[in-house]
């Protein structure tokens, strides 16, 4: 009998359909098939310019940080998290090198100089295997592609007019410009202003090294506002890339690029120059954890390059947070102070689980130096009033030491009794073990990464543009 021709060519398309279905399928399983392994994830670094750890997430009073808080509780939170440098540039440079800004010879801030053949950017890495390097979006109202490394190499850092794609990984940096004080600008008391509900000066906790006075008070309100419009700010960013799909095939970094815009914060070794948030969320990554162990800006180069299944090269300096079997928590971390604009200075430290240790090579240059960034009224609308203050003896001496005529050259500070570092121990008798084994562990990790601050003269350390000074 016959079969119904009709019948045999419906079945024959069918079949093809089906092959045709299957076949790409194929094509696209392909090469996670070969690879073993599936798509890397999109890695979004959002860095926040000048900020402490002053989220609500991180205990935090007076301040709403809703975004971020629900980051870190669906992802890691960092309690002891070092920038390698308290300014800005020199931060950057370690972490996109993932040396330390010493050994890479960026160490000054803003000096421009030409990289080591052996040295790449991140984003080279990344490149190699597949990703957009992006950096900056129109999605928030200010300017968000600022880079700010101090070593320049014969390669893109970014991806010129470089556009998100589904078939693509991507890295994208998105600077929060939002928590820098502008100079010649009133952006700061503006937005407090237009604020529906800005954060009350009652709710404010002020660090004991300043004097608690309503001009302080306002001060630091004003910048948590800007710590809120900053959450706000990673809000939208966030909810586009929900928007297009992409959200559950990213992991967000979220992180402080040095410490708060306050006296003793930025510039300072001190915990509040460089002691900042980070948090990471997303694919992959384990909710509700809560991190102490010393982490620093090097290591967050080697994370990166450990999600996105990048080997560490061999002269990074850090070690992977995640994704790394070898983990071993960090004995201390090293972190330095050099010129910063026109004011020379050369200090280093190291900072342990309890203890921390900081040499100052350049004791006669004192923390208020009298520099013309710090002098702008914009920057530090506070400085005046304390400078007065300090002169007519209205600053008890905790708050009158960050006007003393110079600095210490030794200070250890035990951090677990004493958080806002207002004990030197340095010549205490029984301190003076920890001292040594602190002060050794420093000149160690100077000579491990060929601190370029710093040289040795008939066996003493010394900041390297004073090489005959007579401070060691």
């Amino acid at each position: 009998m016959a079969s119904n021709p009709q019948a045999v060519d419906q079945e024959n398309r069918k079949k093809i359909g089906m092959n045709s279905r299957s076949l790409i399928i194929l094509v696209l399983l392909l090469p996670i098939v070969l690879l073993g392994k599936e798509r890397p994830p999109n890695i979004v670094l959002f860095m926040a310019e000048d900020i402490g750890n002053d989220l609500a997430c991180y205990g935090h009073p007076g301040v709403k940080t809703p975004t971020l808080d629900n980051l870190a509780a669906n992802g890691i939170r960092y309690e002891r998290f070092y920038t390698n440098s308290p300014i800005c540039s020199p931060s950057r440079t370690s972490l996109m090198l993932g040396v330390h800004q010493g050994y890479s010879g960026g160490h000054h801030h803003r000096s421009n100089i030409k990289g080591a053949p052996e040295l790449h950017y991140l984003t080279h890495y990344l490149r190699e295997v597949g990703y957009t390097c992006m950096v900056g979006t129109k999605l928030i109202p200010f300017k968000t592609s600022k880079i700010d490394v101090n070593v320049q190499l014969n390669e893109p850092m970014f991806d010129k007019k470089a556009k998100r794609s589904k078939d693509t990984p991507f890295f994208w940096q998105i600077q929060l410009q939002v928590t820098h004080r502008q100079a010649n600008s009133d952006r700061w008391v503006t937005a407090r202003q237009k604020s529906p509900k800005p954060v009350m000066t009652s709710m404010v906790k002020i660090p004991p090294y300043l004097p608690d006075i309503p001009e302080v008070r306002l001060d630091w309100a004003t910048y948590l506002d800007q710590m809120e419009l900053a959450d706000q700010h990673t809000k939208i960013v966030i909810e586009d890339m929900r928007k297009r799909g992409e959200l559950e095939n990213t992991v967000i970094i979220w992180m402080g690029d040095n410490g708060r815009c306050q006296i003793r914060g930025k510039g300072y070794l001190y915990e509040d120059g460089i002691r900042c948030p980070l948090i990471i969320s997303g694919k992959g990554i384990e909710k509700g954890k809560v991190v102490n162990d010393l982490t620093s800006g090097v290591d967050l180069s080697a994370t990166i390059l450990a999600l996105a299944g990048i080997e560490k090269p061999k002269h990074m300096h850090g070690q992977a947070l995640l994704n790394n079997p070898n983990y071993q928590p960090k004995e201390f971390v090293y972190s330095a102070r050099d010129r910063w604009d026109e004011i020379m200075d050369c200090s280093r430290t190291v900072v342990g689980p309890r203890f921390k240790y900081i040499y100052n090579f350049m004791p006669e240059v004192p923390y208020d130096a009298g520099q013309k960034y710090l002098d702008i009224i914009e920057v530090r609308p506070i400085l005046p009033l304390l400078r007065e203050m300090n002169k007519s003896g209205k600053l008890s001496p905790e708050q009158a030491a960050f006007f003393n005529l110079q600095k210490e050259v030794e200070q250890l500070f035990d951090l677990q009794n004493d958080p806002f570092e207002l004990k030197n121990l340095a010549n205490s008798p029984e301190h003076q073990s920890i001292k040594a084994e602190l002060k050794a562990k420093l000149f160690q990790k100077a000579e491990e990464i060929q601190d370029k601050g710093l040289v040795k003269v008939d066996g003493v350390w010394k900041a390297k543009y004073l090489e005959n000074s007579k401070h060691n």
